[in-house]
């Protein structure tokens, strides 16, 4: 199972860069578990990882201002992509993460805010990756998918027996997900 570690220089550059972009995001999903600043140095690191996996210069790839709404997270050869960051209990985490988990069951899915399902006409490929909640030193992908699947095969929810959202959202099966290494190899060829 591959992964990227998280070094300290990856964390300075999150906080910065979360206290730079924290009076112009909108969070879209609720939790608990972390403050604003702890979610957006988390969606950072994600991003951070995703562009050191797929061997981008993750520094190069920082923006100069967060004013307004971003055109994707990165380039690779399938395109513009986004990355999507989550924490996932230890309890569910090996399982979410090995794809030993039901669709139908909690963290089986992975989610997209309703109100960023506009934004997907940006981006060619969502990547999804994963921290474990109880230790954030790793990240892991989960998989991707092409945002012409994604559209055409979701619609927006509030969510069913085993999964419930505030906000609606579109419920991504894990078990749709494309497996990391057919984006890595494609990038190191």
């Amino acid at each position: 199972m591959k992964s990227i570690n998280i070094d300290e220089e990856m964390r300075t550059y999150a906080t910065a860069e979360s206290q730079k972009r924290h009076t112009h995001i909108e969070h879209h999903f609720e939790v608990t578990h972390f403050s604003d600043a702890e979610r957006d140095e988390t969606g950072f690191l994600g991003e951070f990882s995703c562009c050191k996996l797929l061997g981008i210069n993750w520094k190069a790839n920082i923006r100069d201002n967060y004013l307004t709404n971003d055109h994707g997270d990165g380039h690779c050869s399938k395109g513009i992509f986004d990355v999507k960051t989550e924490t996932i209990p230890e309890k569910y985490f090996q399982k979410v993460v090995s794809k030993q988990i039901s669709d139908d069951q909690y963290y089986g899915c992975r989610w997209i805010n309703g109100d960023q399902v506009p934004l997907l006409k940006k981006y060619d490929i969502i990547i999804f990756g994963a921290f474990c909640r109880e230790n954030i030193s790793k990240w892991y992908p989960l998989g991707w998918l092409e945002t012409a699947y994604i559209t055409k095969h979701y619609r927006i929810s509030s969510g069913d027996n085993y999964h419930r959202t505030v906000t609606p959202a579109l419920k991504i099966k894990t078990s749709d997900l494309k497996s990391i290494d057919l984006l890595v190899n494609i990038e190191r060829i």
